[in-house]
């Protein structure tokens, strides 16, 4: 899960609140467009593509393949459904599918979280981990069992690709440091090959950026 880093909020959104609409009535456009552009146009929650090609089933369906997340629901939290701080983007979460597989949004429901991935003094990156196998976790048992039993962000699915990047991070970054002489050389490696991770390439962050990040900081620890 990547920080996001909240721009101004679009005028559209700003008018309407001053106006005393509400979100159902909110043309929201703009503010998907703005929510996107400052996520690298990654899963606020899973990190993967957003917005992806739907397949045949899911077009047939009309599900979105991408849809505005309030943070802090909106049933309970009415006051919020306008606060851009408190809307991030979610993939489609496998809406339509069983329960077992949905994830991010689609099957947090109605559900507040205790953290969020906008929260500029809580840092997700911070308490976000993974492990080799793909397991995403946290040392922070709320937090930990959010990410299973509210955004069920360890299905079989999620944890096979987070680990293959996991692994092709360390044979392929990991290795190559290793064969660079000296700490400093190494260092400076590591941090290249983090910033190249978190480098928006053509507007987009790569998908599933953050398992690599953390994997080279556990490496970048070791020279402090």
């Amino acid at each position: 899960m990547k920080q996001i880093i909240k721009n101004k909020e679009p005028r559209s959104l700003t008018e309407h609140r001053a106006k005393g609409g509400d979100y159902s009535n909110l043309h929201k456009n703009e503010l998907r467009n703005s929510l996107l552009e400052e996520q690298g146009y990654i899963c606020c929650y899973c990190m993967r593509r957003i917005p992806k090609n739907l397949n045949k089933k899911e077009i047939e369906s009309h599900f979105p393949d991408c849809k505005i997340e309030h943070v802090k629901c909106q049933s309970e939290n009415p006051d919020l459904e306008l606060n851009y701080n408190n809307l991030v983007m979610a993939c489609n979460g496998n809406h339509g599918f069983p329960r077992k597989i949905q994830t991010c949004d689609t099957f947090k429901g109605e559900r507040d979280l205790s953290f969020s991935p906008a929260d500029t003094i809580k840092n997700v990156e911070d308490i976000i981990k993974f492990r080799a196998n793909g397991e995403i976790f946290s040392d922070d048992e709320t937090v930990d069992r959010e990410l299973n039993d509210v955004l069920n962000l360890n299905t079989k699915n999620l944890k096979d690709i987070r680990e293959v990047f996991y692994k092709d991070i360390q044979g392929r970054i990991i290795q190559e440091g290793k064969r660079r002489k000296g700490k400093d050389i190494q260092q400076k490696f590591y941090e290249k090959e983090k910033q190249n991770l978190l480098a928006l390439k053509v507007e987009k962050f790569e998908p599933y950026c953050m398992v690599g990040v953390y994997l080279i900081n556990k490496k970048l620890r070791k020279f402090d």
